[in-house]
């Protein structure tokens, strides 16, 4: 079986049987996209760097008690997650804003609570090369939970579960509205940086 057809499951079980040379396979899959999901956490490339080196060697070392019944992916970001926020606290940084502060902003008259997940074509459009650098800026002006949404549902597609999991166990419901809301402000940030043409953008 190739190795990209094996489930993290099957390789974290391996590395339990002591098979340690499938971590690696775990960490060539798993590289890039924590670092990019502590990066929207943390905004600091040099620090999520450090932060992502620190969290697969504690996955690492805990690995033996992961329960493989389990989904993999939801322990690995929870930790990534656990770790980032950890840094930013440490430092004292005012990073955090609670849902309830973000619900302030809700518009009554939608149903962003009954949005569904972006569908692929809003993700390639996000991902357009012409769109990456706006989109940057515009990303980095959301409030932390709001880029975490984005990251982890549009450019790393979990499902609402999984990321409703990763981010806590908030309901379905308060993550649909969040996604409406970050996507909605990611249109208007980018309306206001590329005139008519940003609507295009996402």
């Amino acid at each position: 079986m190739a190795e990209a057809q094996i489930t993290d499951e099957e390789l974290v079980r391996r590395c339990q049987n002591g098979d340690f040379s499938a971590f690696e396979e775990i960490y060539r899959r798993y590289q890039r996209p924590i670092m990019a999901y502590i990066y929207q956490i943390t905004r600091n490339y040099d620090e999520a760097g450090s932060i992502a080196q620190d969290v697969f060697l504690k996955v690492f070392e805990h690995v033996d008690r992961f329960d493989v019944t389990r989904r993999f992916s939801t322990w690995f970001y929870t930790i990534a997650r656990n770790a980032a926020i950890d840094y930013l606290q440490a430092r004292s940084r005012k990073v955090m804003v609670s849902f309830t502060d973000l619900d302030r902003d809700d518009d009554p008259g939608s149903m962003a609570a009954s949005a569904s997940a972006p569908s692929e074509p809003v993700g390639s459009r996000l991902a357009r090369g012409e769109a990456k650098e706006k989109l940057a800026a515009a990303l980095a002006e959301l409030p932390q939970m709001y880029r975490e949404i984005v990251e982890l549902v549009v450019f790393q597609d979990k499902s609402y579960e999984e990321a409703s999991a990763i981010l806590g166990g908030i309901s379905l419901g308060t993550l649909r509205s969040r996604m409406f809301h970050a996507l909605r402000r990611l249109r208007e940030a980018l309306l206001a940086a590329g005139g008519s043409s940003g609507n295009d953008l996402i």
